[in-house]
C-alpha cells in the first residue's frame, strides 16, 4: 500500500466513532443528511456538525508531516 493510503487508512482508524459514523454513511453509502440522521437518531444539525468535524479530522491528518 502507498504512503498516502496507508495515512488515509490511519486517519480513518483515529477518526472518533460518532464522526465515523457519520463519514462512511455519506461518503461510502452516499446516504443524505436526513437518512443519515434517522438511521443514528440524531438530528441533521448533528449530522452536519459530525461530518464537518470529521473532515476537519482528515484534514488534520493530512497535514502531519510526511514519512520520508
Amino acid at each position: 500500500m502507498n504512503r498516502e493510503l496507508r495515512r488515509l487508512r490511519n486517519a480513518l482508524d483515529a477518526m472518533p466513532d460518532p464522526e465515523r459514523q457519520v463519514f462512511d454513511r455519506a461518503r461510502y453509502r452516499d446516504l443524505d443528511y436526513f437518512q443519515i440522521a434517522a438511521e443514528l437518531g440524531i438530528t441533521v444539525a448533528e449530522v452536519e456538525r459530525r461530518l464537518g468535524s470529521a473532515m476537519a479530522h482528515l484534514i488534520e491528518f493530512r497535514d502531519v508531516p510526511r514519512e520520508h
